[in-house]
C-alpha cells in the first residue's frame, strides 16, 4: 500500500496563504541570534513584501467587521486632523512669507507667488510632508497596538480561534490608512493654502484673487499628489505594522517597534516621494 502523497503548495499558497510562516513577518530565532546589518534589512524589506502582498490579497476578501475599517479610519483621521491643520498652516506660512520676501528683494513681483506655491502644495509638499506627519501619528499607535498584541501572545490566542492575524488586524488597518491619508491630505493641504494666503493678504497686501491663481496647475499634478497620498496610505500601515508584527521581548520591544516603525516608514515616504517624483517625470515629462 503506497503513502499518500503530499499536496503540492505553490509559491501564492506558501508566501500569501493563511497559515504561511510568513504571518508574522519576522525571524523565529531568539534575539541574540538574529542577523544584523545588511542581511537584517533584506529581511525587513522581504517581510514587508509578503505582509503587503497578504494584506492586498485579503483586501477585497477578508471576512471582518466592515465597521471596523471605519471606526479606524475615524480614529486614525479625527486623532490626526488637528495636529495635521495646526502643522501645515504653519508650512503655509512659512513658504509664502519666505518666498515673497525673497521674491521682492531679487525682482520685486510677488504675482506668481500665489501659484508658484499652490502648484508645490499639490504636488509635493501637501502629500508629502502630511505623509511624515501621518508617519508619526498613525504609524507610530499601529505599530505600538501591535507590537502590544505580540509581546502579550494575543496573535497566538487568536491562531488558536482559527483567525488570521493579517485578516483580522492589518485588513482592517491598511483600508483605514487609506481613506485616512487621503482625507487628511486634502484637509491639511486646504489648510496651508489658507494660512498662505492671509499671510499674503496680511503682511504685503497681496490681492486674494491673486494669489488663488490655479493657472500653473493641471491634471499631472493633481494625479502624482492624489497617487502619493494613496501610495502613502499603504505603506504607512504595512510597515508599521511588520514592525510590530516582529516584536518581542515584553515593554522594551514595544519601544523599539515604535522607534523603528516611525523611523521605517518616514524613510519609506521619502524614497517613495523621489521614485514617484521620477516616474511623473519620466512618463509626463513633468
Amino acid at each position: 500500500m503506497t503513502p499518500p502523497s503530499r499536496p503540492k503548495l505553490s509559491l501564492r499558497a506558501s508566501l500569501f496563504g493563511r497559515f504561511s510562516l510568513a504571518d508574522t513577518g519576522h525571524d523565529l530565532r531568539p534575539l541574540p541570534q538574529q542577523p544584523k546589518g545588511p542581511i537584517s534589512m533584506v529581511m525587513r524589506l522581504g517581510a514587508m513584501g509578503v505582509l503587503l502582498g497578504r494584506t492586498t490579497r485579503l483586501v477585497f476578501s477578508a471576512r471582518t467587521d466592515k465597521g471596523d475599517t471605519l471606526r479606524l479610519a475615524h480614529k486614525f483621521a479625527n486623532g490626526s486632523a488637528v495636529f495635521i491643520v495646526v502643522a501645515m498652516s504653519f508650512v503655509g506660512m512659512i513658504m509664502v512669507y519666505q518666498s515673497t520676501v525673497q521674491l521682492n528683494r531679487a525682482v520685486g513681483d510677488t504675482q506668481l507667488v500665489g501659484a508658484a506655491f499652490l502648484k508645490l502644495l499639490v504636488r509635493v509638499l501637501g502629500p508629502t510632508v502630511i505623509g511624515m506627519l501621518i508617519a508619526c501619528r498613525i504609524g507610530a499607535g499601529i505599530a505600538a497596538e501591535i507590537a502590544a498584541m505580540a509581546v502579550t501572545d494575543q496573535l497566538d490566542a487568536l491562531r488558536l480561534c482559527a483567525a488570521d492575524p493579517i485578516e483580522v488586524l492589518m485588513v482592517p488597518r491598511l483600508r483605514a490608512g487609506i481613506i485616512a491619508a487621503l482625507s487628511l491630505v486634502i484637509i491639511g493641504s486646504c489648510a496651508s493654502a489658507l494660512a498662505g494666503m492671509t499671510t499674503g493678504v496680511v503682511l504685503f497686501s497681496m490681492s486674494p484673487s491673486t494669489f488663488w491663481n490655479f493657472e500653473l496647475i493641471d491634471n499631472a499634478d493633481l494625479v502624482q499628489g492624489i497617487a502619493k497620498a494613496f501610495v502613502y496610505g499603504v505603506t504607512v500601515p504595512i510597515v508599521a505594522g511588520a514592525v510590530g508584527l516582529s516584536a518581542r521581548g515584553g515593554a522594551a520591544g514595544v519601544g523599539r517597534a515604535t522607534t523603528d516603525a516611525v523611523v521605517g516608514c518616514s524613510f519609506a515616504i521619502v524614497v517613495l516621494d523621489s521614485l514617484i517624483s521620477l516616474m511623473s517625470h519620466v512618463v509626463a515629462g513633468l
